[in-house]
């Protein structure tokens, strides 16, 4: 007899809506956009309300629920829907929630040579990019900043 599928939570199956609307949106961007102005809009701080996650309401489950539902899209969705792609959309819906945010582009050298990564951290904790992303250094980090204005250089360690 095989294992019972996994039961999904009401809020697991509604966070799929936003999730397809944001990443038809930040497929549509990445084909349109050069990639030094979708750099840019990463980069770029965010309208946060709020001083911090908790404070925008957005708990570890939310970001949880939020990077399940940007995978499971994005395995379904014709077209590129890669860590690019999934930062963008994360980049937007989080945006639009006013939470504040972090996005990283990081490196790392392995057997095929160097390989590059883009995720989105909420708190610190990752929301978009998978969960290996300590296997990749921040190359950016020094130069970019989070989405409350503050440099890489003024974030705690």
């Amino acid at each position: 007899m095989s294992p019972s599928p996994t039961r999904r939570s009401a809020g697991d199956v509604l966070a799929l809506i936003p999730a397809l609307w944001w990443m038809l949106r930040a497929q549509r961007l990445y084909r349109a956009l050069p990639a030094s102005e979708l750099l840019r809009r990463l980069r770029a701080p965010a309208r946060a309300r709020a001083a911090d996650a908790a404070a925008a309401g957005f708990g570890p489950g939310d970001g949880e629920r939020m990077r399940v539902a940007l995978a499971r899209i994005g395995r379904r969705l014709p077209g590129r829907a890669d860590c690019m792609v999934q930062s963008l959309a994360a980049r937007m819906w989080l945006d639009r929630r006013g939470v504040p945010f972090a996005f990283r582009l990081g490196m790392r050298r392995g057997p095929a040579g160097l390989g590059a990564h883009a995720w989105i951290e909420v708190g610190g904790r990752v929301v978009t990019g998978g969960l290996a992303v300590q296997d990749f250094a921040d190359f950016a980090g020094a130069a970019e900043t989070d989405s409350s204005g503050a440099s890489a250089g003024d974030r705690p360690a």
